[in-house]
C-alpha cells in the first residue's frame, strides 16, 4: 500500500462528505429563487409555494435525530448510503412532476433521504479523522457546505434562467451518485450487526408532530390570524406532543435524544447556536429575493449574482475560523459571529432606504462574514465534549436544530414581514387621496405583485387604475424589510448571549460511550 494511501483516504472521505453535506444545503438555498417560476408553472400563489421549502424542512428536521440514531445503531456508511439513494430518487421524480402534489411528495421524500444523510456525513468525518486534526476536519466540512449553500441562490437563479425549476432539483441526481461511489470506495465498512435493535419511533413521531405543528400553526396565522382553529389547533397539538416527547424520551430503554447529552454544555450550545443560525439563514434565504427582485427590479438569475457578496466572504472566512476554533476553541468564534450577524441586519435595514443594491450589499457582505463565522465553528463544538460512540444522535440533534431554525424562520420572518407589509399599505392608502381598493382590484393588485416575483417588477404590467398604488406599496414592502433585518438582528443578539454563556473550550475529545459530568459554571473560557 502507499505511503500516502491513509492520508488520500481522509481527503477523499472528507470530499464525499462534504459533498453531500453541500447539496442539501444547496438544495435548499436555490429552491427560493426557482419558487416564482414554480408558481407560474403550477398557477399557485406565493402563499402555497412556501410548502416548497416546508416539505422538505420539516421531515428533514424532524427526522435528523433518528437518522443520526440510525447511523449509531445500523452503521453510518449504510445509512448514509440509504439517504442519498432517497435523496436521489426523490429529486428526480421532483424535477419530472408535472402537477405540484407530486412535487410536495417529491420534496417530503427529499427531506427523509437528507435526515439520513446530514447526521452521518457529520459522524463519519469525526470517526475518520484522529482527535487532533478532528476540529480542522469538521470545520473544513461545515465551512465548505455554508459557501455552497451560500452559493445556492446564485445557483438557482442561473439554473432556473438558462434551462428551468426543474434543474434545481434535477442537477442533484449526480452529485448524489458521486457521493456514494465516493462512500462505497473510500469509507470504511460498518461493522456487522448480530444484536437486533429497535429505534424509538414512537419519539419520532411526537417529535415530527411538534415541529410540523408548531411550523403549520405559524405560516397559517398569515392568512387566517391568531385566533383561528387552524392556527390555534397544530399549535396545541405542537405544545401537547412537546410534553408527550419529553415524557416518552426519559422512560425509554434505547430513547432517540438521551437528554444527558444535553449536560454537555458546548454540546448545548452549539445546537442553540445552529437553531438561531438556522432561522437568518433559511428566513432570509426567502426575504432576499423578494428584496431584490420586487423592489430592485432585478430578475431571478440576475438576483442569484447578486447574492455572490453574502458567498465571497464565506470562502475567506471559513477557513480561518476552524484555526481559530483550533486555538481558542469555539466561544470566541461564535459570539462575534453572532454580533457580526447582528450588525448585518442593522446595515440591510438602512440599505433598504437607499433604493439601490449598493445601498444593501454592506450589509450582505457582513451578513456572510457573520453567517460563515457561525456555521463553520458550530459542527466541531457540538461533537468536542460528545462521547464517540454518541457523534450520529449528537450530529442529529445539532443538525434538527439548524434544520427546525431553518422553517421556524421562514414562518416567523416571513410572517413578520407579510404582517407589517398588509398593515403599513392599508395604512398608507388610508392616509392618501386614493380610494380604497375593491376586493377585485386588490386581488388584481396582489396577483400582479406575485407575477412580479418571476420578472421583477415593472410599472406597465399593471393597469393605469392600479400604478398609482406601486407607490405605497413599496414604501410598505420597504418598512417590511426593515422591521424584518431588526428581527434578524435581535435573533442574532440572542445566540451571541447564549453561546458566550454556554460554550467552554474543549478539555478534548472523548473516546467512551460514558456521559461526562458537566462543567462547573465557573469553568473558564
Amino acid at each position: 500500500m502507499p505511503a500516502d494511501q491513509p492520508k488520500q483516504r481522509l481527503v477523499l472521505v472528507l470530499a464525499a462528505m462534504t459533498l453531500a453535506n453541500a447539496m442539501i444545503l444547496v438544495d435548499q438555498t436555490a429552491v427560493p429563487l426557482a419558487l416564482p417560476n414554480i408558481m407560474k408553472a403550477f398557477h399557485v400563489g406565493s402563499q402555497d409555494s412556501q410548502w416548497v421549502l416546508n416539505a422538505s424542512l420539516l421531515p428533514l428536521a424532524g427526522l435528523l435525530v433518528l437518522g443520526g440514531r440510525l447511523g449509531d445503531l445500523f452503521g453510518r456508511r449504510r445509512v448514509f448510503v440509504l439517504g442519498t439513494v432517497l435523496f436521489a430518487g426523490a429529486s428526480a421524480i421532483g424535477g419530472l412532476a408535472p402537477a405540484m402534489p407530486l412535487l410536495l411528495a417529491a420534496r417530503v421524500v427529499q427531506g427523509m433521504g437528507g435526515a439520513l444523510m446530514l447526521p452521518t456525513t457529520v459522524a463519519i468525518v469525526g470517526a475518520t479523522y484522529p482527535a487532533e486534526r478532528r476540529g480542522w476536519a469538521l470545520g473544513t466540512m461545515g465551512g465548505a457546505a455554508a459557501v455552497a449553500g451560500a452559493l445556492g441562490p446564485t445557483i438557482g437563479g442561473v439554473l432556473t434562467s438558462a434551462f428551468s425549476w426543474r434543474a434545481v432539483l434535477l442537477v442533484n441526481v449526480p452529485l448524489a451518485i458521486a457521493a456514494v461511489l465516493l462512500a462505497l470506495r473510500h469509507v470504511a465498512a460498518d461493522a456487522p450487526r448480530t444484536e437486533r435493535q429497535h429505534p424509538d419511533i414512537s419519539g419520532t413521531v411526537l417529535l415530527c408532530l411538534v415541529l410540523v405543528g408548531l411550523v403549520f400553526g405559524l405560516s397559517q396565522s398569515q392568512q387566517s390570524g391568531w385566533s383561528t382553529p387552524i392556527v390555534l389547533g397544530p399549535l396545541a397539538i405542537s405544545a401537547l406532543a412537546a410534553i408527550g416527547f419529553v415524557v416518552r424520551e426519559r422512560r425509554a430503554t434505547l430513547p432517540l435524544m438521551d437528554f444527558k447529552l444535553l449536560r454537555h454544555r458546548n454540546y448545548l450550545g452549539a445546537s442553540l447556536s445552529q437553531l438561531f443560525a438556522g432561522m437568518a439563514e433559511m428566513g432570509l434565504g426567502v426575504i432576499f429575493p423578494l428584496l431584490l427582485i420586487i423592489n430592485l427590479g432585478m430578475s431571478p438569475a440576475l438576483a442569484g449574482l447578486a447574492l455572490i457578496p453574502t458567498t465571497v466572504p464565506m470562502v475567506l472566512i471559513a477557513p480561518l475560523a476552524g484555526r481559530w476554533y483550533d486555538r481558542v476553541g469555539g466561544r470566541a468564534p461564535l459570539v462575534v459571529g453572532f454580533i457580526v450577524l447582528a450588525i448585518s441586519g442593522g446595515l440591510l435595514a438602512w440599505g433598504v432606504y437607499e433604493h439601490t443594491f449598493l445601498g444593501v450589499l454592506p450589509g450582505l457582505l457582513v451578513y456572510g462574514i457573520g453567517l460563515s463565522l457561525v456555521l463553520t465553528t458550530n459542527d466541531p463544538v457540538s461533537l468536542d465534549t460528545i462521547p464517540d460512540a454518541d457523534a450520529g444522535q449528537a450530529s442529529g440533534v445539532s443538525a434538527t436544530a439548524e434544520q427546525f431554525g431553518g422553517a421556524l424562520g421562514i414562518a416567523v420572518l416571513y410572517s413578520i414581514f407579510h404582517a407589517i407589509y398588509v398593515q403599513q399599505l392599508h395604512a398608507g392608502v388610508n392616509a392618501s387621496r386614493l380610494p380604497d381598493l375593491s376586493a377585485a382590484s386588490y386581488r388584481a393588485f396582489k396577483a400582479g405583485i406575485e407575477a412580479a416575483e418571476t420578472t421583477g417588477l415593472r410599472v406597465e404590467a399593471f393597469s393605469v387604475k392600479l400604478q398609482a398604488y406601486l407607490g405605497i406599496a413599496r414604501d410598505a414592502s420597504e418598512r417590511a424589510y426593515l422591521v424584518t433585518f431588526l428581527a434578524v438582528a435581535g435573533i442574532a443578539i440572542v445566540g451571541s448571549a447564549l453561546v458566550a454563556w454556554l460554550v467552554r473550550k474543549s478539555p478534548g475529545p472523548m473516546q467512551d460511550s460514558s456521559v461526562a459530568e458537566p462543567e462547573p459554571e465557573g469553568a473558564s473560557a
